[in-house]
């Protein structure tokens, strides 16, 4: 029996940037939008639903946004205070996160397409993947095909550098003989020369900011909003989409 196919990279893409559309998606639905508390009808009705105590009722509250109506009991371990943009904002650093590998996890599973190909011709930046004799003595050893050996170095290595830096990701692909491609992918885009690049690096520098220093400041957390991380995600989806468009 056929063992299942192994995913396109554009797949890979997808199947993780769905893990910031879900974090986005959360935030989006759970900001409360609504100004006062329940009103007291409104308090009645649902504790006699929720078959609550009376004396409990005046305690119940709620939020609401375009989806979603929240009933707060009262007790509980959440307030109406939770459901702001600013409490809010955990589940938009881990989006930016979730893009920023949505991105890494493509380039790696693209970069691997040319391998093949790359192991004939050499790129000239074969040189930058270095190896260790006891590396070298493995493959000598381990591997009836050397060629083998060879193409699970390079695995490795597009590994360890797959990055949603531009930069980075500009070494992966001449490593593997692909050359030249950004002025291609701002053309697919329609945008200006080095847009593609300089959106890439502010995605990659804020997930550095959030992975290393926990998104602080000088003086506390730096803000993040929904339309910012609604836009880092567009903009991977577009950069990624064309990079497989021209590639």
């Amino acid at each position: 029996m056929a063992g299942k196919a192994k995913p396109k990279p554009y797949e890979v893409f997808e199947a993780n940037i769905e893990d910031a559309d879900r974090l986005i998606a959360f935030a989006r639905t759970l900001t409360n939008g609504r100004k006062y508390g329940m009103r007291r009808e409104l308090r009645e009705s649902v504790g006699d639903a929720l078959k609550m105590q009376k004396k409990k009722w005046d305690s119940l509250d709620c939020v609401e946004s375009d989806d979603l109506f929240v009933v707060i009991k009262p007790g509980g371990a959440v307030v109406r205070e939770n459901f702001t943009e600013p409490q809010l904002r955990p589940l938009l650093r881990q989006a930016v996160v979730a893009t920023s590998a949505a991105i890494e996890s493509y380039v790696a599973e693209k970069a691997r397409v040319y391998i093949s190909e790359a192991l004939e011709t050499r790129p000239e930046r074969f040189k930058d993947v270095t190896l260790s004799l006891d590396v070298v003595l493995d493959i000598e050893s381990q591997y009836t095909r050397r060629r083998w050996g060879h193409r699970a170095i390079l695995e490795g290595y597009i590994d360890a550098e797959a990055s949603a830096d531009p930069a980075k990701i500009g070494k992966i692909f001449s490593t593997v003989g692909v050359k030249g491609f950004w002025p291609k992918v701002d053309g697919h885009r329609h945008k200006s020369k080095g847009t593609s690049e300089r959106q890439l690096r502010e995605i990659r520098a804020r997930r550095n900011k959030i992975a290393h220093t926990g998104d602080r400041t000088p003086t506390g957390r730096a803000t993040l909003s929904l339309d910012v991380v609604e836009e880092f995600a567009a903009n991977a989806r577009s950069i990624v989409g064309a990079l497989e468009a021209v590639l």
